[in-house]
């Protein structure tokens, strides 16, 4: 207890006591005060001393040696006489407001124009682009069976469908084009003429300069009592006109060099007849003419210009009959031999084309048939002569066989003149004029046909085409009795894809 009562005693007495000098502001760690020790002062004359009677008098604070960083002004303080912000008008003078330089917007890109708005688009298969489509007409013939002499009209019903497909490949190319269909006459069923016919091709590009190709095809066609050479008063039977039957390939490549184009291709076709029952009940024997075509042709052109290219083209092929001997007992092989000299043409897309003169020569095995020769004129041009008019001529030229009796073959031109007109972008007006000749050797026959024709297409969209159509027909051969003249009327709806 009394060490207790001694320690409490001492520290009344430390606490009363100022020692030698009073602690100043910066003894009890103020901030921003950093005085160094005053002298010592006389008691009654220092700062904190007060006299009796009086209270004690309030410290006197010094600044700072670093002074507080100025006020920022608050968000939102830039408006005008606000704290911070600018100065507001003055003499009541509003400053002109203020304008913002925007950036130049680009023109806005135009539509691309499409210059078939009514073609069909077609569907997506792979990388391969299939374009579908079936086609019902209705019409009337003034002659269906082609016959000589007055002839009962009869309307007629005629369906097809096909398709065509193209390849989207960057390198090589693929093309397909297909179509098939019957016309059923409805007074005079032996008319009736199934059709068909497609083709198929590639091309495989190793490189840039060389390629190779190929080619498929056949054909269905009907043929015609005149075309048989059966003379006046001969129809066939309730069997119908028989059929001729076509196909064969085509395999080869193409080498370029430089300017210089060099290509060499073998082909192969098969013609096949069907036998035809005559109204008597005669059968002409028709199926002894099948027969086969091994060729090989070579070609050379030159690119003189982009828009020039001559070019020279060869031919040399043989034909093979399967019985040997046709049901007449002629030996029809033979050998056949066509030169051509032409020039392709591509004037900036207002005329492209080809074009080619020359001459071919057939050698029969029987000697009884003589030689077939004759001039040769091709050509497949295309003058667009305005955005709306687009005049087409093409013309073809072969050395073909035949199933007449002692006619060793005919030498058949064919020429089409076509005018295509769009009145508007859905309603187009189509022109033609075609003109063939059939001269044969062995035989004085000579035949013209003559066909003139007008077709209008009315597109209501992209897969819906309107179609009507007229033509008039006139085959005229110096053999009596065999000229005939058709008249041929459609209307018909084609849905396409």
């Amino acid at each position: 207890m009394i060490g207790i009562a001694t320690c409490l005693v001492a520290g009344a007495a430390l606490s009363q006591d100022p020692g030698p000098a009073d602690l100043g502001p910066a003894d009890l760690g103020l901030k921003g005060v950093d005085e160094p020790d005053a002298p010592a002062v006389p008691a009654g004359e220092g700062p904190n001393d007060s006299q009796p009677g009086e209270a004690p008098p309030k410290p006197k604070g010094e600044p700072a040696k670093t002074p507080l960083p100025p006020l920022r002004p608050y968000k939102g303080a830039e408006r005008l006489d606000q704290r911070g912000g600018p100065a507001g008008p003055k003499d009541g003078v509003t400053p002109s407001p203020t304008i913002a330089a925007l950036p130049t917007l680009p023109p806005p890109k135009r539509p691309v124009r499409d210059d078939k708005p009514f073609d069909p688009l077609g569907v997506s298969v792979g990388d391969l682009r299939l374009k579908p489509f079936v086609e019902e007409d209705l019409g009337w013939s003034s002659n269906p069976g082609l016959l000589p002499g007055p002839q009962k009209g009869s309307a007629f019903l005629m369906s097809q469908a096909g398709f065509v497909v193209d390849s989207d490949w960057s390198r090589s190319a693929l093309h397909g084009d297909f179509k098939g269909g019957l016309t059923d006459y409805f007074a005079d069923p032996s008319a009736d003429a199934p059709f068909a016919n497609g083709v198929v091709n590639g091309r495989w590009d190793l490189s840039r300069a060389l390629s190779f190709d190929g080619e498929g095809r056949f054909a269905v066609t009907t043929m015609t009592a005149g075309s048989l050479g059966l003379g006046p008063n001969v129809a066939f039977g309730s069997s119908g006109a028989p059929l001729t039957e076509t196909y064969g390939a085509t395999v080869g490549g193409d080498r370029t060099f430089g300017r210089l184009d060099l290509s060499l291709h073998g082909s192969f076709d098969r013609t096949a007849y069907e036998n035809a029952t005559l109204s008597d009940g005669a059968v002409d024997e028709l199926s002894s003419d099948v027969f086969t075509d091994w060729g090989l042709r070579g070609r050379a052109s030159y690119r003189v210009s982009a828009t020039l290219r001559p070019f020279v083209d060869v031919l040399v092929d043989a034909r093979r009959y399967d019985s040997g001997v046709d049901q007449y007992g002629y030996q029809r092989n033979s050998e056949g031999v066509a030169a051509r000299l032409g020039a392709e043409v591509d004037l900036a897309g207002i005329l492209t084309g080809s074009l080619d003169v020359g001459y071919g020569e057939r050698d029969y095995q029987d000697p009884r048939l003589p030689d077939l020769a004759s001039p040769l004129f091709d050509a497949s041009l295309v003058w667009n002569a305005t955005g709306l008019t687009t005049v087409t001529l093409k013309s073809t030229s072969s050395l073909a066989e035949t199933t007449i009796r002692g006619a060793s073959g005919a030498a058949q031109h064919a020429t089409t003149f076509e005018i295509d007109h769009a009145l508007r972008r859905y309603l187009t007006l189509t022109g033609t004029v075609s003109y063939a000749t059939d001269a044969y050797a062995g035989m004085p026959l000579r035949d013209t046909t003559t066909t003139f024709g007008l077709v209008a297409s009315y597109s209501l969209n992209r897969d819906v085409v309107l179609k009507a159509s007229a033509s008039r027909q006139f085959y005229v051969s110096n053999q009596p009795g065999t000229s005939y003249a058709a008249t041929i009327v459609m209307m018909g709806l084609k849905l396409q894809r």
